[in-house]
């Protein structure tokens, strides 16, 4: 049988009545385009001026980006070598086809014409929109980094404006876009300095900053300005003991985070991830002992009974209620999996001991991606130089890339494809 585009495109090609009438119809060939993923529907430009006119449109892009739900496809790995002075960037692919890795063109993130001197880096990752930001460093305002918006999958991009800024404050800013809600982003800027707040919201559609809250005597909570979380309308920041807050973009306003069930004996350096996936907010740690979800969600805590030189401890998944009323415990995963997996952890004394250690452990969480039918929650780890993923379905470990050098600093965002337009 003549493939789809074939048919399409050979003037040779003599049509049935039923393709004719698809052709001949914009409105059921744009029904159709709708329904295709976003790489083959870039692809499809191609087939006629007809349809690069229907693919064009920022009306379609908008539908197409409603009607398709965002899966997290992939993840984009920055990886920095203490030898070397720039990242490199990697695109993984989830797919369940093993086909895992796939690296970056050189000039992925080169999508700036006007060439300005300077790196790329991909900041954040929001529902297939990346912050990317690019440092002057051989200017003397090299620390004032060129902030992007950027669309992989169309490569649109918009250069943000800076915000208002006297010079005393240290700039934080987070990517805020929900297709389902609108077809606009917005960026949180949050700016503190000494005991005063002021955060200051960038919307695509009037193209400037509000100021939005400015707040002398902030009560300031050990926690990390850059590691926002853009979730559920808000923008939300936690500490390693579980106390946050969120701004509320609808209601300019701020809110104290409930803090997750934890026991208490709960330290700083038991926490490991704080984010967003599958419109969720994720908060996880590691706890001594062999915990189940069933016994944390009524306050039972486990002791610690290992006897032997593996350590008895697990990483615990809190998940916020979508009312934001709670976190509850979703899964458990214990270390001891971990060690028949990958039992070279033990040959070093010190990492056996205790290899999910904030300082010198061999694991390491990158992220944590969840569905929304539980078909795949996937915890992505770094284990002695590997990225691995494991899924809470199944129990199963899959690795998914080796690097060149064990001792790399990784950092992991959650990608999903979409055509929303950048204006």
């Amino acid at each position: 049988m003549a493939s789809s585009s074939s048919i399409l495109t050979s003037p040779k090609q003599k049509n049935s009545p039923s393709i004719d009438a698809v052709l001949g119809s914009d409105d059921l060939t744009t029904e159709i385009l709708l329904r295709v993923p976003p790489k083959a529907v870039l692809g499809f430009k191609l087939v006629s001026k007809k349809w690069l006119s229907i693919i064009s449109k920022t009306s379609f892009a908008t539908r197409h980006t409603l009607l398709n739900p965002h899966t997290i496809s992939a993840l984009l790995l920055r990886v920095s070598f203490f030898f070397k002075e720039l990242p490199t960037h990697k695109y993984v692919s989830l797919d369940v086809d093993g086909r895992s890795l796939a690296y970056f063109s050189h000039d992925f993130l080169d999508f700036d014409p006007t060439n300005n001197p300077g790196c790329i880096c991909i900041s954040q990752s929001c529902n297939g929109l990346l912050l990317c930001s690019k440092c002057r460093w051989h200017l003397p305002e090299r620390f004032q980094p060129i902030n992007y918006i950027f669309n992989p999958t169309t490569r649109q991009f918009a250069m943000l404006p800076p915000p208002p800024d006297d010079g005393q404050f240290f700039d934080s800013i987070q990517l805020v876009f929900d297709p389902s809600e609108s077809s606009c982003y917005r960026v949180v800027c949050t700016q503190f300095f000494t005991s005063e707040l002021k955060i200051y919201v960038f919307s695509s559609e009037t193209k400037d900053w509000k100021l939005c809250v400015s707040q002398e005597n902030f009560e300031y909570l050990p926690i990390n300005f850059t590691d926002g979380v853009s979730w559920n309308d808000a923008v939300h920041w936690i500490s390693p003991m579980g106390n946050g807050f969120s701004f509320l973009l609808d209601k300019e306003c701020l809110e104290t985070i409930p803090r997750p069930p934890l026991p208490e004996n709960w330290q700083e350096q038991n926490f490991r991830y704080f984010g967003e996936s599958g419109g969720h907010l994720y908060f996880i740690g590691v706890l001594e002992g062999n915990q189940s979800p069933d016994d944390l969600n009524k306050g039972i805590v486990s002791p610690a009974m290992s006897h032997d030189q593996i350590p008895d401890q697990s990483i615990v998944v809190y998940t916020m209620e979508r009312g934001f009323s709670k976190w509850f415990v979703k899964y458990c995963l214990h270390v001891k999996a971990f060690v028949m997996a990958y039992p070279e952890i033990t040959e070093d004394e010190d990492l056996a001991a205790s290899p999910f250690s904030a300082e010198k452990g061999s694991v390491r969480l990158l992220s944590f991606i969840d569905g929304d039918n539980d078909e795949r929650p996937l915890l992505v780890m770094e284990i002695l130089g590997e990225i691995i993923s494991y899924c809470f379905k199944d129990k199963t470990f899959k690795k998914i890339l080796r690097l060149p050098f064990k001792h790399a600093n990784c950092c992991a965002f959650n990608y999903s494809e979409t055509l929303s337009f950048i204006g």
